[in-house]
């Protein structure tokens, strides 16, 4: 997180990151990272504790006051949080009159009942460069994405309210890749970098799977990452089989908790 927020410093983004802390002892802190799209009242937020004593985090998202709760328009994400923390989550949102909302994707869909999205979190860190390996198939070309692609992208990913605003920004202040066709320009795979420092909406079009394409995504854009002293993360849906595979192939580090996703918006009376 913070190295995402250093990087956007000096951007129009910057407005948009916040990270806030509940002690200046970090050890014993609870630490809220809140990204929110410019003129909406998207809040995605991201938890984090390393003490067992999660009171003090407890207390703030309870008490903040840096959310709206009270607009009807005001949806919140919690994203990529330990487990552990799904108590203190359910109690913020039941204290604010939240309720879980259904979420899907081309792939998979989480019924609201479903009450979070687990996933299991793996990552890469700077000594592992050399595992890196990348060789371009003659018939692409590898490049950064473009906001041209965003409808396609989106087509393809989680149905946020926010998610047209949220790849746009993604893709024009974080690294991103696309495998592009040298013939026909058609993007035929891409991969993300969230402003948590994750791979994220890795995903190939349907035609091209089998090609390698996502190894050679990941390999790619692993070494850009690791060679400027970067841990990259990325946290994958605990049934996508394919993408646990690839990841572990890869030689990426798991942890052995669940890490969750949940969406939330106000409960109308």
């Amino acid at each position: 997180m913070t190295q995402i927020a250093l990087r956007w410093r000096n951007t129009d983004a910057s407005k948009q990151i916040r990270i806030y802390t509940t002690s200046n002892k970090l050890e014993s802190a609870g630490i809220v990272c809140v990204l929110k799209v410019m003129d909406a009242r998207n809040h995605r937020i991201s938890i984090h504790c390393i003490d067992k004593d999660t009171s003090a985090l407890r207390h703030a998202l309870l008490t903040t006051e840096r959310i709206n709760w009270s607009s009807p328009e005001t949806t919140i994400f919690f994203t990529a949080f330990h487990e552990n923390l799904l108590p203190i989550v359910q109690a913020c949102l039941s204290h604010h009159n939240y309720k879980i909302i259904e979420y899907v994707n081309s792939l998979y869909k989480f019924p609201a009942n479903l009450q979070a999205a687990k996933h299991v979190y793996k990552w890469a860190i700077p000594d592992q460069l050399t595992l890196c390996t990348c060789s371009c198939p003659p018939e692409v070309r590898l490049a950064p994405l473009k906001l041209e692609s965003l409808e396609l992208i989106k087509s393809n990913w989680f149905n946020h309210p926010d998610a047209a605003e949220y790849i746009s920004t993604l893709i024009e202040h974080n690294p991103s890749l696309g495998v592009y066709s040298r013939t026909t320009g058609e993007l035929r795979a891409w991969v993300l970098l969230s402003e948590f420092c994750a791979l994220t909406m890795l995903h190939t079009v349907k035609k091209h799977r089998r090609k390698g394409y996502a190894r050679l995504l990941v390999n790619t854009m692993c070494k850009t990452l690791l060679s400027e002293g970067l841990v990259v993360g990325a946290a994958i849906l605990q049934g996508n089989i394919p993408s646990l595979k690839l990841f572990e192939s890869l030689e990426f580090q798991s942890s052995q908790d669940s890490y969750v996703y949940t969406l939330a918006a106000p409960q109308l009376l």
